[in-house]
């Protein structure tokens, strides 16, 4: 065992961790209770997204329902701190794409206004995405760009959704041009926010892009 290994398990006997979607008290090297691996059932699985006057299809990794337990610990994650739900998230994401996907050149995640970010302190896609590249081996790119603010997409009718996003994000060509790119959000409603970065991405010259959500809540209809 490394030095890293055993200076991170002595912390655990410390602090113990705690499971991810509940909160309880877990043994040291563990995410998740035993309570919560036998009830919550991931979906594990790859949807494809319509991007709206291409009729290109984006695969779409999603790992679980935005309901329940899932949805607390994602809520905790994106606006009370919990940044070390990330670790989970992004090694069952790795997993997801080493089974399912072919092997991207980075990995990329949707950006959050400077505004927003600097009142959150981070920006929670980033994290994962960050995590996600690291368990992969594969290098992190900034390869978009938010250029105007927006109102926040769970806020507005689906109907309003594709319109709030259009021209808000702008790829960084010099990241994006030639590159198979994974592109990480945490959560997916109506896909509006994917596609339109998947659309960006594509425009700076993407070679492909291939989508990754911890949750969705509803059926992707971009």
């Amino acid at each position: 065992m490394s030095l890293k290994k055993i200076l991170l398990f002595c912390l655990e006997l410390l602090f113990p961790p705690r499971c991810v979607f509940c909160g309880r008290v877990i043994a040291p090297g563990t995410k998740i209770c035993r309570a919560c691996a036998e009830t919550i059932t991931p979906v594990n699985t790859f949807r494809c997204m319509n991007l709206p006057g291409t009729g290109q299809n984006i695969p779409c990794g999603i790992l679980y329902p935005y309901e329940g337990p899932i949805r607390d610990s994602i809520i905790r994650f994106k606006f009370y701190g919990e940044k070390e739900n990330s670790d989970f998230y992004a090694e069952q994401l790795a997993k997801l794409i080493q089974s399912h996907a072919p092997v991207p050149d980075l990995v990329t995640a949707v950006p959050i206004s400077s505004q927003r970010k600097k009142k959150r302190g981070y920006n929670q896609s980033e994290l994962i995405a960050r995590k996600t590249a690291e368990t992969l081996g594969l290098p992190y790119a900034e390869c978009l760009k938010k250029i105007h603010d927006n109102r926040e997409q769970h806020l507005l009718p689906r109907s309003e959704r594709i319109r709030n996003v259009r021209g808000v994000y702008r790829a960084v060509e010099e990241e994006a041009k030639g590159k198979k790119i994974l592109l990480i959000d945490d959560i997916i409603t109506t896909g509006s926010t994917l596609c339109e970065c998947c659309r960006e991405l594509l425009r700076g010259g993407a070679k492909t892009v291939v989508c990754a959500a911890v949750a969705q809540v509803d059926k992707t209809t971009c």
